[in-house]
């Protein structure tokens, strides 16, 4: 059994058990309810470990003597209940068992975790979702619906690089050895200690950069290492990069600030352009996280497929007209079938919604 237990929890940690043997495992936790606060002692050790390096052997060595003393000196409470010889029994079994597992946990990390490969950590975010997680160094992360983010368990160690697909929101902690990246298809941002927003969905000709707190820098990823083709950001900016350069830079409904001036970059020589929007309210850009959605003079072709996100629907054109029809407002706490009825009312919009199938077409006067 013990040997059982030893491998179960190495495969829970690594994140390749089984659903059989995670529900023995947590059946054990159960019935052995003293062994699971050191248990998650020792999880909080391991994924510290598995910070690629943050943790060497010798300070994986004195977190583990340090667990071990506060077990050992852990005082003993005083109980009323008189036990039966076999609870002390099962106690002590008990014990012994975790100890086992420890050091079978410790030889494992000590060594054996120096010749491991590289690994990543991959979080999705489904349509009509949110979700927050924090990275390794403290750097706290809101992806939007339909996002997607990867890092290596080097994170934190040797870099701070991070990959995406999709939209989210970046609260950097700040350590100024190591440059925090968001890798999209197409750019890089990087980041010192700052907070910001990157949107690159692959079905968008754009990929977007907001920037509200401390200081970025935009770079084509194939030109990162010159110093002179980086756009750099100050708060209350914004860039769009465009995937591909159209004829004449469209000013979108979340790029026209016409109050504020607007600085287009070409470089025709690489085929890169930016638009720079200064001065902005980043709140309309990145109020996703909170639950609003702003539109301003927003095409329902362009609304569809936000929609299409935040519900988790599909939306058809009957009549191709309708895509050109433009709308502006915000999106709270709506149902999919409020906004659609709004719509209709503001539009003349006929719509049919069948399972997560929404139709629009002209209505009938």
């Amino acid at each position: 059994m013990g040997k059982k237990i030893e491998t179960l929890f190495l495969a829970y940690l690594e994140g390749r058990i089984s659903p059989e043997d995670e529900q023995f495992l947590l059946d054990w936790l159960k019935r052995n309810p003293e062994s699971i606060r050191n248990f998650n002692e020792f999880r909080r050790l391991w994924n510290m470990s598995m910070m690629a390096g943050k943790l060497d052997n010798r300070e994986l060595e004195l977190e583990w003597k340090e667990l071990c003393r506060k077990i050992e000196s852990a005082p003993l409470v005083k109980q009323r209940t008189i036990r039966s010889p076999y609870y002390w029994i099962s106690r002590i079994a008990a014990v012994f068992l975790l100890g086992a597992v420890m050091s079978f946990f410790v030889s494992y990390l000590l060594l054996i975790r120096p010749n491991q490969q590289i690994t990543y950590q991959e979080i999705t975010t489904p349509a009509g979702a949110k979700s927050q997680i924090t990275l390794p160094d403290g750097t706290n992360v809101w992806l939007n619906a339909k996002s997607h983010i990867k890092y290596s368990s080097e994170y934190g160690a040797k870099n701070r690089i991070v990959e995406l697909e999709g939209e989210a929101f970046f609260d950097v902690e700040t350590n100024p050895s190591k440059v925090f990246i968001v890798r999209t298809s197409e750019i890089d941002v990087k980041a010192y200690g700052t907070v910001f927003n990157v949107k690159s969905y692959p079905e968008e000709n754009t990929i977007e950069t907001t920037l509200l707190e401390g200081k970025i820098g935009v770079t084509r990823k194939e030109l990162e290492n010159r110093k002179s083709d980086e756009v750099v950001m100050e708060p209350n900016q914004r860039v769009v990069y465009y995937r591909k350069m159209p004829e004449i830079p469209e000013v979108t409904s979340e790029n026209d600030e016409t109050e504020n001036p607007v600085e287009a970059i070409e470089r025709p020589e690489q085929k890169l352009t930016y638009l720079i929007s200064k001065g902005i309210d980043p709140h309309n850009f990145t109020s996703w996280k909170d639950g609003t959605l702003f539109i301003s003079s927003e095409t329902l072709e362009r609304l569809a497929v936000k929609l299409e996100r935040k519900y988790d629907v599909k939306i058809h054109f009957r009549d191709e007209a309708l895509k050109n029809l433009k709308f502006t407002g915000s999106l709270e706490n709506e149902t999919v079938e409020q906004v659609m009825e709004a719509i209709r009312i503001a539009a003349q919009i006929d719509y049919e919604i069948e399972d997560r199938d929404i139709w629009l077409k002209q209505a009938n006067n």
